[in-house]
């Protein structure tokens, strides 16, 4: 019972964190360092799958966040919504 409780909080401090960065970078990074720690963490159950999947998701958040913008985007039924769109 003590993991979900650690994942959740987690990702709360996750949100806290991600409010405090200035980039898109910066902020995917956080959220994908967190989130990947969590998982990494359920995964393994062990402190070095959560060192590892944080890596991990700190790194491909902070890519995911450098090379994308927001952009307008036409689902297949012709509506409008905002997405990502790669640089």
């Amino acid at each position: 019972m003590k993991i979900p409780a650690s994942v959740v909080a987690c990702m709360i401090s996750a949100s806290v964190l991600a409010g405090c960065v200035q980039t898109r970078a910066e902020h995917g990074a956080v959220v994908g360092g967190v989130t990947g720690a969590a998982i990494g963490g359920l995964a393994s159950g062990s402190v070095g799958g959560a060192v590892v999947g944080g890596a991990i998701g700190a790194g491909t958040g902070y890519v995911v966040g450098k090379h994308s913008y927001s952009c307008w985007k036409t689902g297949i039924f012709g509506n409008r919504y905002r997405g990502l769109c790669w640089r």
